[in-house]
């Protein structure tokens, strides 16, 4: 697993103290880190990272995918054999080149809701 961080996150440990039936939200930076998400149980992951790919072509997509922003680059996605969602906002800002196309500035809100 690659990560921006010196050491290995420990999610198992971390939710250990959380009840199973509990839903689980997890913000963490860049999207890619989702699978391993889904397998300590977290039901929705947070994410920002890629800037939507910042510069996207019409049919093309994004030209450019950052490190660890490659597999869930934008919205809302499932992450493969699991429950797990992964929501990646596009941002309000631009990295390396002060450029966006076809890749509009985000703000989300997002409205969570008892299946009870």
């Amino acid at each position: 697993m690659t990560t921006h961080w010196p050491a290995t996150p420990d999610l198992p440990g971390a939710t250990a103290s959380i009840p199973p039936e509990d839903f689980k939200i997890l913000l963490v930076h860049t999207p890619d880190f989702a699978p391993q998400a889904a397998r300590a149980g977290i039901q929705l992951q947070l994410s920002g990272h890629s800037h939507g790919g910042q510069i996207r072509l019409p049919g093309i997509g994004a030209l450019y995918r950052p490190p660890l922003g490659r597999e869930y680059p934008s919205g809302l996605q499932q992450v493969s054999g699991s429950g797990t969602l992964v929501y990646t906002n596009c941002g309000l800002g631009t990295t390396v080149l002060p450029l966006r196309l076809f890749c509009p500035p985000e703000v989300t809100l997002l409205t969570l809701r008892s299946r009870a």
